[in-house]
């Protein structure tokens, strides 16, 4: 879609920059939080997450993972991993893996969506 001309200042917005500017900003949806997941002498960990508001029905919005905050039982020194899969619009499954075996509890682990509002 080509970008229509911004308006200048004191002059109505044209009903095509406005459209614009609705799909790539008020469209979409931005939301965030975080789980705490536990495992017991494992490499992989996960948990499912529901999203607070579904996205857009036959969207996937993009999520992004990342470890960071309290835990407790980590083992060795080899640090656990982040990612997700499954993504749809009501939510995803956190993985958190690491190369050894270890046990840990509340590893948590903060993410951040963003895709198209329902």
């Amino acid at each position: 879609m080509a970008v229509p001309t911004p308006p200048t200042a004191g002059e109505p917005i044209a009903e095509a920059w406005g459209d614009v500017v609705h799909d790539a900003v008020v469209a979409m949806d931005i939301q965030q939080g975080y789980a705490d997941i536990s495992a017991t002498s494992a490499t992989v960990a996960g948990l499912a997450v529901t999203f607070p508001r579904a996205f857009a029905a036959g969207s996937v919005p993009s999520v992004i993972t990342s470890i960071g905050g309290a835990s407790s039982g980590t083992a060795g020194g080899n640090p656990w991993a982040p990612g997700h899969y499954g993504a749809s619009p009501t939510g995803f499954t956190i993985r958190a893996s690491v190369a050894t075996a270890q046990s840990v509890t509340n590893l948590r682990v903060h993410w951040i969506a963003y895709g198209p509002r329902a």
